[in-house]
């Protein structure tokens, strides 16, 4: 069975590049991630609102 993008965040090398705060707050959020670009457009509208 192949892990979803969400199961696999811990394992993407853009993910780890953010800082902790931002890789905390998608985790607890539960937002539904499917893609590389959805990661980036999350962490864009993440740091939008900081």
């Amino acid at each position: 069975m192949n892990k979803t993008f969400n199961e696999s965040l811990n394992t993407n090398p853009y993910f780890q590049s953010l800082p902790i705060y931002i890789q905390e707050t998608i985790k607890q959020s539960g937002i539904d991630i499917n893609s590389e670009e959805e990661l980036r457009s999350t962490v864009e509208n993440l740091l939008a609102e900081n």
